[in-house]
């Protein structure tokens, strides 16, 4: 009698516990993004709202349609044209809404997903890549997988399903979701007429210098607290106070940032923190109740530049490039001497990780590739002949060079990246003279 008790009364404090203490209930979204297969989706919509979204493929117009994955059917889901360079009008990328007619449907538990076209990606393999090394580092980011996609029954191409930051990522990733979140829009407009970019610059104390533009709510967006971020760059572009380190981390976990920054120029990313053109692609992420902000990556199209060169500095747009497009936040941190340790530290544990030859169980003899080239070869054998039988956008040969390219880029990377920490990590010994 007295084992039952113990044992009701154990079941009745587990009962009590948040569920961070006890077991998380499953994702039901995780058969979804099974990445050991190529996944099907068929829409079905009126074929003239099909093409008026192709031919109007700017816009931000919602249309009706019915989903199907595998034998589940939601009906009534909305679909428009996402994105902002890479909009195609003979290939749309699609943010498909569960909810968007229907309050409170989801489908496995997402309110949304994105179907990315990957224009800017001969390979298709770029996005799905980069979001699984971020998250091999411990970093908060989308899941994503490919798929075929039919629409009335026509195949329309290969895509990537892309997980949405929405409130239920910010739940499963973050352990919630009542902040505030921003995606950051770059001003191409601005761009194009020779304008220096938004680096992190002061740009004064109106709120609306910098909300909705160019930091656009995506939650709470009644509220947006745009002073936050405005206050959050003021202290960015403050560089010669000496208390520079202290006001910014009021704002910032610096040493998450850096994390964030290293594993995305170890990816060699060409349009991100330090990008070519100024910062670009990422969201933000204000923790509830606090000043903190967090980096999400996003868009990761220009990762593996100048593939198959594996030599893409890992200080571009720092030591080199424009000066007014430099990342201010990027400049000043590295002036931080353990920030730059860890920034190049990190460099190391993504290179490290990305050579991995470590069998999948103990019982297994080591791999003869590291994980990086593995995974290369695994999502092209995964993808190859909806990629070949999808030549909307790029040629087969397009497709073929760029996957051998990244495949060499992939088996050679993690060496140039250990090529190039070597003599900085001895410089920076130097100075510190350790």
């Amino acid at each position: 009698m007295k084992r039952v008790q113990t044992i009701l009364l154990g079941v009745a404090l587990l009962a009590l516990l948040p569920l961070s203490a006890a077991a998380q209930p499953p994702d039901t979204a995780d058969a979804l993004f099974n990445d050991g297969v190529l996944h099907e989706i068929r829409l079905a919509v009126n074929s003239k709202d099909w093409q008026f979204l192709k031919d109007h493929v700017l816009d931000d117009t919602h249309y009706p349609a019915d989903f199907r994955w595998n034998d589940r059917v939601v009906r009534n889901v909305s679909i428009k044209s996402h994105g902002a360079g890479s909009r195609r009008p003979n290939k749309p990328s699609l943010k498909v809404g569960f909810n968007h007619y229907t309050t409170g449907q989801t489908f496995l538990g997402l309110q949304s997903i994105l179907l990315r076209n990957n224009s800017q990606d001969q390979t298709n393999m770029h996005e799905r890549l980069s979001m699984l090394l971020f998250r091999r580092l411990g970093l908060a980011a989308q899941r994503e997988v490919h798929t075929r996609l039919f629409v009335n029954e026509e195949y329309v191409g290969l895509y990537t399903i892309c997980e949405e930051y929405d409130t239920d990522f910010l739940q499963k990733n973050l352990g919630e979701n009542t902040g505030h979140l921003y995606e950051y829009k770059f001003d191409d407009q601005a761009a194009f007429a020779g304008q220096p970019p938004f680096s992190f610059q002061y740009l004064g104390p109106d709120p609306a210098l910098y909300v909705p533009s160019p930091f656009e709510p995506k939650t709470l967006e009644n509220d947006p607290q745009g002073e936050v971020i405005a206050r959050f760059v003021q202290a960015v572009s403050d560089t010669g106070a000496a208390a520079w380190r202290t006001m910014v981390s009021q704002y910032l976990d610096l040493e998450k940032f850096i994390r964030y920054l290293a594993v995305e120029n170890f990816l060699a990313e060409e349009d991100g923190l330090t990008g070519d053109y100024g910062p670009n692609n990422f969201y933000l992420y204000r923790l509830a109740n606090t000043t903190t902000f967090r980096f999400l990556p996003w868009d990761k199209s220009n990762t593996f530049w100048d593939a198959p060169s594996p030599d893409y500095s890992i200080f571009r747009n720092v030591q080199d490039g424009w000066e007014d497009h430099r990342n201010l936040l990027v400049l000043r941190a590295f002036q931080e001497p353990d920030l730059l340790d860890l920034y190049l530290r990190t460099l190391l544990d993504a290179a490290d990780s990305a050579s991995s030859l470590a069998a999948a169980s103990p019982d297994d003899p080591p791999f003869d590739q590291g994980w990086l080239e593995r995974e290369v070869n695994r999502e092209y054998d995964q993808i190859h002949d909806a990629a070949l039988a999808d030549t909307i956008l790029f040629s087969n040969d397009d497709f073929e060079q760029g996957a051998a390219a990244l495949k060499v880029f992939a088996r050679d990377r993690s060496g140039a990246v250990r090529a190039q920490v070597a003599p900085a990590s001895r410089a920076l010994d130097q100075a510190l003279g350790r």
